[in-house]
Formats: structure tokens, sequence, C-alpha cells
């Protein structure tokens, strides 16, 4: 029960704190280092894996799902832009029934827009010409989608680039042959055909998705913990002063101070993360910087004053 008093006392007393760092035991702080870490990158990695491919066209399509719909129509019956399944894990998009994937243009000329068919090798080529073009594009490759997006009304301004990697591991054979739907007047097959491509959007950017998230948790991971260990070294060093009370604290027992007092900053981020998104992955190293602050300039203080050990 002492102990359940301790830790619940720490997450508001940096007098708590440091009783904690100092007397608990090494994985206990080990621990809710870990478990800072994990809340702190919540916020981050659940935005990320929100990001959703056909949430880009989520304010205006700029004519893409007009275009789309006249591709769509164009392919439905083509032999081409078929998805093989080469094994669960793996899958490539073969171009009008080419073994090697041809260099083919789509018919379809739309609302400044191209779609195109194009080797890997020869990739880079084809969409640095689109470009130069300055249009609206998606280039299919055997296992990659290319989408940019200029304004319809001034195509030197890039509204959308994004890039679907093993874009077909969620699609049917036939997937983006069976998109166009026709409805009733040109309006209503618009509408149906290009519901059927935000799903396949979503499944062609799935991959690029999931990607970008463990991305994400990876690098605010190593950033938070890097800040845990900077504020560590911060609360040794300063404790180091020649007259200062506090010296005799070792510079593990700082470290296990800040693994102690960075639970709350981290509890906080995790609900404050998805409330100011913008900010998300600043948030716990702002915060745990004004507790380690609050703490050193309160309880550490050279007059020994603010901590006394029990």
């Amino acid at each position: 029960m002492k102990n359940i008093k301790l830790f619940f006392t720490t997450l508001i007393s940096n007098n708590a704190a440091i009783d904690a760092g100092r007397k608990k035991p090494w994985y206990a702080a080990v621990i809710l280092f870990l478990i800072s870490i994990v809340l702190s990158v919540i916020p981050t990695t659940v935005l990320e894996l929100r990001k959703q491919g056909d949430k880009n066209f989520s304010s205006t399509t700029f004519l893409a799902r007009e275009a789309l719909t006249e591709f769509s129509n164009e392919i439905r019956n083509d032999d081409g832009m078929t998805v093989v399944k080469v094994d669960k894990k793996t899958s490539y998009i073969v171009g009008r029934n080419s073994e090697t994937f041809g260099e083919l243009d789509s018919k379809t000329m739309a609302y400044n827009f191209k779609f195109r068919y194009s080797s890997n090798e020869n990739v880079v080529n084809v969409y640095t010409a689109l470009n130069e073009e300055k249009v609206s594009y998606f280039v299919f490759t055997p296992d990659t989608v290319y989408v940019h997006v200029v304004d319809p009304n001034n195509h030197d301004t890039t509204k959308l680039n994004f890039v679907c990697i093993n874009a077909y591991k969620k699609l049917g054979d036939n997937a983006l042959k069976e998109a166009y739907s026709e409805g009733a007047d040109k309006t209503e097959t618009i509408q149906k055909t290009w519901e059927n491509w935000k799903v396949l959007i979503r499944q062609l950017y799935n991959q690029t998705r999931l990607k970008s998230a463990g991305m994400q948790l990876g690098i605010m991971s190593a950033v938070n913990v890097g800040i845990v260990l900077i504020m560590g070294f911060m609360v040794w060093v300063l404790t180091r002063g020649k007259n200062n009370p506090y010296r005799i604290f070792n510079v593990w027992e700082c470290y296990k101070i800040v693994c102690w007092a960075s639970l709350t900053p981290a509890i906080l981020t995790s609900g404050l993360g998805f409330l100011i998104k913008t900010f998300a992955s600043t948030i716990f190293p702002l915060l745990l910087g004004v507790r380690v602050m609050w703490l050193s300039m309160k309880s550490l203080r050279p007059d020994g004053s603010g901590y006394a050990s029990n």
C-alpha cells in the first residue's frame, strides 16, 4: 500500500519522484521509462495510421473523380490493368497482357489528367516528363502507384503528391477494371464510380500508410528516449556544485528520478496529443522539460531547502 501511495504521489510531487528515484529498485524506474515512451508516442502513431489515402481528396477532388470515371470506363473492357497474385505477400499489375510491363499511355486525357503504365526501370523518366507537362497524373508500375495532382486553375501549383508502395496487395484481380459504376445519368455515374475509387485509393495507399506509421513510431520513440536521457544528465549537471547538498546524487540516481518524473508528461501527452494534433510530436518534450526544470528549481535548490531525504 505504501508503494502504491508513493507511485500516485510521484505523479504530482517532485519530492516524491526524487524519493522514488533514489530509494526504489532500478527496474521500477526502467519499467516507468518504457511505459512513458509508449504513452508518449501513441498520439503521433495513431494519427499517422488514420491518414487513409482517400483523405487526400477530402476537401476537393481537383477534378480527379471526373477523370477517374473516364479512365475507368476506358479500361473496364480492356485486357490490361490486371492484378496478379504471386503469393500471399506479393502481387503486381500487368498492363495490357504484356509479360514485360509496357510503356503505354491510357487513351484518356481529360480534365488535365494523364494515366500512364510504366516499368519500374523507366518510371522516373515517366513522371519527370509528366511534371514538365504540368498535368495531374496516376502512374501505375508493376508494384507502385504515383499520384500527382495540380490545381485545375493553376497548373504550376501542386495540390497533392503521394506514392503508394506495394499498392496491389489488398486488391482483387479485376478491382481496377470493376471500379466503373454506371448510374442513371452522368452525375450519378461520376459519384458512384468515385465512391469505388475512394475505396481503391485507400487500399492502394495502405502499405504506404503502415510504413509511414512505423517510421513515425521509430523516430518519435528515439526522440523521446533522447529527451529523457538529456533531462537525466541535466539534473546530474545541475547538482554538481561544490557546495550543492545534492551532489551526493550519482548520475544513475538522476536518471531514475527523471524516469519517475516522466510518467505524468507521458500521460498528459497521450491525451493532449489527440486534442492538439498539430503539436502532438512536441508535447512530451515540452511537458517533460517543464517538469524537470520545475523539479530542479523547486526541489533541488542549491541552498538545500527544497528536498530533504527522509
